[in-house]
């Protein structure tokens, strides 16, 4: 319950700073999330407990790793414009430590696959994240290094 009222609490505010920028995907955001709902009621109710569970399960892992992967989409993006601006650091960050953590606890004390798989796969993609912002940083910052040494170089010369 409380994932659910943190879940709908965080894509209220994703919509209200998404509004001006993808005001059309938002429906399809919700949409979406109505559709999923109803088919999750509707294979708890018509499905075994067991079965259904494993569907579920099935269904959250998938979205974790859509999750974790989902800053990624902006890698053409990223190599493109030489800036990782488009990573957003605090949310990788907070995805590496996670995943490192669930990955540890998955493997090692609980042993299941639904819990360690997505969260190494997490994990990768955090820290392919991490790799792209240390690369390329925000390009901003970036800019500023480049023209300081160029600066420096004319300096010399």
């Amino acid at each position: 319950m409380v994932g659910i009222m943190l879940g709908s609490y965080y894509f209220k505010e994703w919509t209200a700073a998404a509004a001006a920028s993808v005001s059309g995907a938002i429906i399809y955001h919700k949409l979406a999330i109505t559709w999923i709902v109803l088919m999750n009621f509707f294979v708890a109710a018509r499905f075994p407990r067991k079965v259904a569970t494993e569907i579920v399960g099935k269904e959250g892992v998938f979205v974790f790793v859509l999750l974790f992967a989902s800053p990624l989409s902006a890698l053409k993006e990223v190599i493109a414009n030489k800036s990782a601006a488009a990573i957003p650091l605090p949310f990788t960050v907070a995805s590496t430590i996670n995943c490192s953590l669930w990955s540890v606890v998955g493997l090692l004390l609980m042993n299941d696959f639904n819990i360690y798989f997505p969260s190494i796969l997490g994990l990768l993609c955090a820290m392919i994240q991490l790799f792209l912002k240390g690369i390329y940083g925000d390009g901003v910052g970036s800019i500023k290094r480049q023209n300081s040494f160029e600066m420096m170089g004319q300096q010399i010369a």
